[in-house]
């Protein structure tokens, strides 16, 4: 088997290049491996489509970064039925990976990494064991091709936020999703004209406040959004929040949607909307944000298809 270590130098511990090399070709020792660093966004996709094409035997490649390393990667490899995903988590939020942590405490998840650290040692992922999951599959008119989510696709509220953070960030602004971000979608963002159907079902009548996809359940580094999804079961977890007051977002809900406990509560689901299902659309009447796996795209419409099974996925070996 050939080992590929895709690596994102702008990624966590990553940073120092030649610590990180020194790491690999210890842990490597032997085996049949060789390290890609990433050039840009996305630059690490033909790269890998264009490996493909020229090798047939299996291959594990290792995704050493945060979750836009991780998406990028799935959206290289999905498809391929000979290739396994490995995850070094050394981003800074590590949504992804959250959903194996073996410690299910949120502060724990959260706070002390614990989600991440499982993944963070090469021996115990050249030794790990391959599990099957699911992929969401998004397409739409402004997409030259599909996107691959193999975490959360989410908009409405903070797929606003993120794309306001993404751009003071490209300006230099400090704390990029802070104020800058929150106030505008406060004021702008709370009441999105958006429809959403599951299975041909229409979800809401014109308006929405946020809505997440979810094969993995957190967003945002610590935002337990769709705590019930599950990434073997074919179905793709769906979880509105209608529109509301500031108010009651604030002190009812905000709280325990970041704890995931919002899906428990039969009082807070009086405004929740939950479905699982095998295709969602989303339509607008107007360009609208959307979160996929931490990545924006732009449009009218979309369609989110369900890919059972997709990915090889490789869970680590405990010590």
């Amino acid at each position: 088997m050939k080992h590929l270590i895709i690596v994102n130098s702008k990624a966590g511990a990553s940073k120092d290049l030649a610590a990180f090399k020194e790491t690999v070709n210890k842990d490597f020792k032997g085996l049949d491996y060789e390290i890609y660093e990433t050039t840009g966004p996305r630059s690490v996709i033909p790269y890998l489509r264009e490996y493909l094409s020229k090798n047939t035997d299996r291959l594990r490649v290792y995704a050493c970064g945060g979750d836009g390393t991780i998406h990028e990667v799935v959206n290289a490899i999905s498809g391929y039925k000979n290739v396994e995903l490995a995850v070094l988590a050394v981003g800074t939020g590590n949504d992804f990976v959250k959903i194996y942590s073996e410690d299910k405490d949120y502060d724990k998840v959260v706070k002390e990494k614990m989600g991440a650290k499982r993944f963070q040692d090469f021996k115990t992922l050249i030794n790990g064991d391959v599990i099957d999951i699911d992929l969401s599959k998004i397409s739409g008119p402004s997409l030259k091709e599909p996107w691959y989510s193999i975490n959360v696709i989410n908009f409405g509220f903070d797929a606003i936020v993120g794309a306001k953070g993404n751009y003071n960030k490209i300006k230099g602004y400090k704390n990029p999703y802070g104020p800058r971000a929150i106030i505008p979608a406060i004021l702008g963002g709370r009441f999105n004209k958006i429809i959403v159907k599951a299975d041909g079902e229409q979800l809401n009548k014109k308006r929405m406040l946020l809505a997440s996809l979810g094969q993995g359940q957190w967003v945002g580094g610590q935002y337990h959004a769709s705590p019930k999804s599950d990434n073997t079961d074919g179905l793709i977890d769906v979880v509105m929040l209608k529109c509301m007051s500031l108010a009651r977002l604030m002190i009812q809900y905000f709280g325990r949607y970041t704890k995931g406990e919002h899906l428990d509560n039969e009082k807070l689901m009086k405004r929740i909307i939950y479905r699982r299902a095998k295709e969602i659309e989303i339509i607008s009447n107007k360009d609208v944000d959307i979160c996929v796996d931490g990545e924006i795209i732009r449009g009218k419409e979309f369609k989110v298809e369900v890919c059972p099974k997709a990915l090889k996925f490789v869970l680590p070996k405990s010590k």
